[in-house]
């Protein structure tokens, strides 16, 4: 683990440990908080490295892929070619792919370990 891993780490670990004796938030919402940080930085609490969730945008049978030229309109790819998926964008945060499908009211689908 790099010194920059150790000091994230430290921090985010600093930082749930505050936010759970603080009791300022739901037990429910201190995991979310602790899952995403372990999902940024790559490790856990014990800082044993895991396995980082991958998210990608879909609406219907398609995948978007960006925007358009001008960026104002959503692009996808069809999901009809096993080689279609590898030009689909992964986004590391779920919150992050939540936002971009809300715009045009797709859906998050996790990214599979075989992918």
């Amino acid at each position: 683990m790099t010194e920059k891993e150790q000091n994230q780490l430290a921090f985010y670990s600093s930082f749930y440990s505050t936010i759970w004796e603080s009791g300022w938030l739901s037990y429910a919402t201190k995991q979310e908080l602790m899952e995403e940080a372990e999902q940024k930085c790559g490790f856990n609490e014990l800082g044993e490295e895991i396995k980082r969730e991958k998210w990608r945008v879909k609406s219907g049978e398609m995948y978007w892929i960006g925007w358009s030229e001008d960026g104002t309109h959503p692009t996808f790819a069809l999901d009809t070619d096993p080689f279609a998926l590898k030009d689909v964008p992964t986004f590391d945060s779920k919150r992050k792919a939540e936002e971009v499908a809300a715009i045009f009211g797709g859906d998050v689908e996790k990214v599979g370990d075989d992918e």
